[in-house]
């Protein structure tokens, strides 16, 4: 298991250095790989930010806002 998680590791480090030389081959190539990182990295904060609004709104529901329950109110207690 600790020889793939350092290939993992190693193959993440050199990714950078792929994909510039992929870049560098050509403009056309350069202009597509950047789309894709534009397209990536958009779907990427809009998903982040559905989820983080969800998360935000099974908080609200659970921590107490401040005012007592309908029924408490209701009944003058």
């Amino acid at each position: 298991m600790a020889g793939e998680s350092s290939g993992l590791l190693e193959s993440i480090i050199d990714l950078p250095v792929r994909f510039a030389e992929i870049a560098a081959q050509s403009p056309e190539q350069a202009i597509l790989l950047l789309v894709g990182a534009l397209i990536t990295a958009g779907a990427s904060v809009v998903f982040g930010v559905l989820s983080f609004g969800g998360l935000a709104s099974v908080l609200a529901q659970v921590l107490p806002s401040g005012e007592p329950p309908e029924e408490y109110r209701e009944s003058g207690r």
